[in-house]
């Protein structure tokens, strides 16, 4: 056995440095193997134990072990920090390079065909998101007049401004306006209206038509009662989902009809105003039938994005399309 020391050179290069950390690794793994074999050899004196492999015994093995292993993790430490100064001195040089390619006329066609790479993939995404986008509809409520009893249940540990704030995201009648460029839904300069609260966004929708098949609901009567009644139950929780799911709502139906609907919006005293108006906002949409959107910065995405997360026109215009007599179908976005 070889009872040399691997050092490490700050002159060596990369290269040899991987090759010395390559033997360092072989040499451990005989070592390895040098002291297995010792403690397997049960049948020999300890006397002879000691020179049994090569005059060593497993201290002495042991101890050079642990020499080699430090010494492989330092140069492992040298091999990163060597190639973090190259990587960095290969970015350095990339502008001069380019400058070369420029000179050397090579430069404007490379760069011409990049972008046009580049410019056709992001457009041809613009595009999808622009015209694209589709809102999953579901099943309707049948309503008998246009008022829809909501009941919040929240337990005594849930401050009364947060019921205020679902109250607020489900009859608040303010609409505001965002320019479509900020939502990639159209050209700077023009505009969307978003709607803060459902009852807004659905009167606002029922004065642009005629009649639906089934009655939109556009009143909403909020109580608070620890029963069960009402048409929406929403349960305020002070406990987190166990899946990490901030909010949650299932339907009873019978046919394409909805019964009654169970909201439970999850470690409610831990969100702030906004974050529990947005998934109170996300989690009444279906309730009252719809299913997600395609479009990630939509109300109604899988995903909620916090940006501007408000009811859209599309969202409205989904229940239109739903109250009219489109369960199970695909609306698909104006903009």
């Amino acid at each position: 056995m070889s009872t040399k020391i691997f050092q490490n050179k700050k002159s060596d290069s990369i290269g040899k440095l991987k090759n010395h950390l390559e033997l360092m690794k072989k040499e451990l793994d005989d070592t390895h193997k040098q002291i297995s074999t010792l403690k397997k050899s049960n049948e020999i004196s300890d006397w002879e134990k000691i020179d049994h492999v090569n005059g060593k015994s497993i201290s002495d093995l042991k101890q050079y072990e642990e020499k080699l292993t430090k010494e492989i993790n330092a140069t492992k430490k040298e091999i990163k920090s060597r190639s973090k100064v190259l990587l960095l001195t290969e970015v350095s040089i990339l502008p001069v390079v380019f400058l070369l390619l420029i000179i050397s006329g090579v430069g404007p066609d490379l760069v011409n065909n990049t972008l046009q790479e580049s410019n056709s993939f992001k457009s041809r995404y613009f595009v999808e998101n622009l015209r694209g986008d589709t809102l999953d509809t579901w099943k309707s409520w049948r309503l008998i007049g246009t008022t829809m009893n909501v009941n919040i249940i929240a337990p005594s540990n849930i401050p009364q401004e947060k019921v205020e704030i679902v109250k607020n995201a489900i009859n608040s009648m303010e609409a505001i306006e965002i320019d479509d460029s900020l939502t990639h839904k159209g050209p700077k300069g023009s505009y969307s209206k978003y709607y803060v609260g459902w009852k807004g966004a659905l009167n606002d929708i029922q004065n642009q038509i005629v009649s639906t098949e089934y009655q939109i609901p556009l009143d909403f009567n909020v109580m608070g009662s620890n029963g069960g009644e009402g048409d929406i139950v929403i349960t305020l929780s002070s406990l987190r989902d166990v899946d990490g799911y901030s909010g949650y709502t299932k339907s009873i139906v019978e046919g394409n009809e909805i019964l009654k609907s169970f909201i439970t919006i999850y470690d409610t005293g831990n969100l702030d105003e906004e974050e529990l108006s947005t998934i109170t906002r996300h989690e009444f949409g279906h309730a009252l039938g719809l299913g997600h959107s395609t479009a990630p910065e939509d109300l109604m995405a899988p995903t909620i994005d916090m940006t501007y997360p408000y009811i859209s026109e599309c969202n409205a215009a989904a229940l239109v399309e739903l109250y009219n007599g489109g369960q199970d179908t695909q609306v698909v976005c104006e903009k």
